[in-house]
């Protein structure tokens, strides 16, 4: 573990002189959040680096690197971004936050964030994987890693999204809109030298249907425990669930989850896929590839329906279509049946 590895409360929040990007919160109101520590933070010790302050505790286990804390920001990734830039934000260190009120997905798309779910942004090394177009299956494969081994049935939809597969579409289905529920998605950012995920996961709550919008592949849920997980067993670390409403202690399990399956790569480039393969979801499912980008022809964008068979080593999409094996480097999987209605009158 590395002395750095501590926690730092962003008290006084962040801000430039052309906006906001972290509201200022009290000790009382976070330890009142779902982001309270164990221990009251009323007894840690003042930091500052390049004009960013905070209150700071004790080296926490399992933590790779500082792990930020605040309150009410505009996203997780402009307050890593702002971290960063300031030489503050180490790799594999983090931010976790109470809401966003700025929060996005792909294509900039709204991340609705209210208090209670995770929110939270990792900086990468730009390294392996992290070099390449197979950065978001290889970070969404190593968060669908740790959530498993943490008991949650979750896989890994390409390129970026996380679903709950407590009830697995079986191979040889072709999924309709209702038969699985995305619980969380990976947005990865690349400024100069920082590649950071900013990563959202649905805990406490999730929008309705009716907020969703229109098109999307699929309905949004929670988190789910598998019914048989590690908890039943004698061995099983002790974890609160993020069921409680405890949002800090969850992210320190999730995150030491995820950087222990990383310290345990065999191969450089590769060490993801088999990770990624393994928590594939929907594999043997028909699907309609939406904006397709074939690998071997970036310009294309034309729709290819097929059965999802895996993930190559560029970190590509390989689908049987009507033409053989194709792989695809972009795209939106889409349930093949048209089960897309509008959401909206």
């Amino acid at each position: 573990m590395s002395e750095s590895a501590v926690i730092r409360f962003l008290y006084q929040g962040l801000s430039s002189s052309e906006t906001v990007v972290a509201e200022p919160w009290t000790l009382p109101e976070l330890d009142a959040s779902p982001l309270s520590p164990e221990a009251s933070a009323s007894a840690w010790t003042p930091g500052e680096q390049n004009g960013v302050v905070w209150l700071e505790e004790h080296p926490m286990p399992g933590l790779p690197a500082p792990l930020y804390v605040t309150g009410a920001c505009s996203s997780t990734l402009d307050v890593a971004r702002f971290l960063g830039e300031r030489d503050c934000l180490p790799e594999w260190g983090s931010v976790l936050s109470l809401r966003q009120t700025a929060g996005r997905g792909q294509m900039r798309r709204n991340w609705v964030s209210p208090p209670g779910n995770l929110y939270a942004a990792l900086r990468l090394p730009l390294e392996g994987p992290f070099l390449t177009c197979a950065a978001a299956p290889a970070i969404g494969a190593l968060l669908a890693a740790a959530l498993n081994a943490l008991g949650f049935a979750v896989a890994l939809k390409w390129p970026n999204d996380l679903m709950d597969i407590s009830a697995p579409v079986p191979r040889g289905k072709t999924p309709r809109r209702n038969d699985a529920r995305k619980v969380g998605g990976i947005l990865l950012e690349q400024r100069g030298d920082i590649l950071t995920a900013g990563i959202g996961i649905n805990v406490a709550n999730c929008p309705p249907e009716t907020a969703l919008r229109d098109g999307a592949a699929f309905c949004a849920g929670t988190l789910a425990l598998r019914e048989t997980s590690w908890r039943e067993t004698s061995d099983a670390p002790s974890l609160s669930l993020p069921q409680t409403g405890n949002i800090f202690t969850f992210w320190l399990q999730l995150a030491a989850a995820l950087f222990s399956c990383y310290e345990k790569r065999t191969s450089p480039d590769t060490w993801w896929l088999p990770l990624a393969e393994r928590h594939l979801a929907f594999r043997g499912c028909r699907f309609v590839l939406s904006d397709a980008i074939p690998e071997n022809d970036a310009i294309s964008r034309s729709p290819c329906e097929g059965i999802v068979e895996s993930i190559t080593p560029s970190g590509a999409l390989l689908l049987k279509t009507e033409h053989g094996s194709e792989s695809f480097l972009g795209g939106s999987l889409l349930p093949a049946n048209g089960d897309l209605p509008s959401n909206r009158s």
